[in-house]
């Protein structure tokens, strides 16, 4: 759709290339000799945040290529677990390495409530209300 109506801000929004495939897009690009990020040329279909979970099993390719990354989120990892546990607080995390193994969606936390898990739950209890 190329104009729509911004419901929150009151405002119609012009999305010129929303209908466009891939190819369309490449060849715009190449016809007007647009700078890509070189990431694209090592065959990555998404630029962004590395690790970011929108990338799925990407992420693992991510923090090969940039294992200074995957310290970093290790590092992060570590001091939210360092503050948690100066705050008398428990989790199911035992350190940063099984937070990054959660966050990589490698190992479940025991108990851990899934989406599908949510839906049954709100569908269960919205008959008590």
């Amino acid at each position: 759709m190329l104009f729509e109506t911004c419901t929150i801000k009151g405002k119609r929004i012009c999305n010129p290339i929303v209908d466009w495939l891939d190819r369309d897009i490449w060849d715009y690009i190449q016809s007007e000799r647009i700078p890509v990020n070189l990431l694209y040329e090592w065959g990555f279909h998404r630029v962004g945040c590395i690790g970011c979970p929108m990338a799925a099993k990407n992420r693992w390719t991510e923090f090969r290529i940039f294992p200074s990354y995957k310290r970093a989120y290790l590092r992060a990892f570590g001091m939210m677990m360092t503050s948690i546990q100066e705050q008398g607080i428990t989790t199911r995390w035992k350190d940063a390495e099984d937070v990054f193994a959660w966050w990589m969606e490698d190992k479940n936390t025991e108990g851990q409530i899934s989406l599908s898990d949510l839906e049954l739950w709100r569908a269960e209890n919205e008959k008590w209300e």
